[in-house]
């Protein structure tokens, strides 16, 4: 399955702008996030590949149970990196920071 990553870009950013339209975030926050997606994007794509060549050694050698469960831990230390990122970002967003105390 492709994904269009270009239309999913287009389609977030749409999103930004009708959040800013409405006063949601501001124009430095639409930016932030924009930013921040595509750099985490092209990070995620560049550690994704390089772990290719050590899984398929990793089957080679220990068979595919075994390297499954490999890049499933380390799918679970990159998501577990790019929340703690990305909740990092999300709090230094005007819009957080100037939110009301609930």
């Amino acid at each position: 399955m492709q994904i269009d990553t270009q239309a999913q870009r287009q389609a977030w950013i749409e999103g930004l702008a009708q959040l800013r339209e409405q006063g949601a975030i501001d124009a430095d926050d639409e930016n932030t996030l924009i930013r921040h997606m595509d750099e985490r994007l092209d990070a995620v794509q560049q550690e994704l590949k390089a772990l290719v060549p050590e899984y398929e050694r990793r089957v080679a050698s220990d068979g595919t149970d075994a390297a499954d469960a490999w890049i499933g831990a380390c799918a679970r230390d990159m998501g577990e990196r790019e929340g703690a990122d990305a909740r990092r970002m999300v709090d230094s967003l005007t819009a957080v920071r100037n939110a009301p105390a609930m």
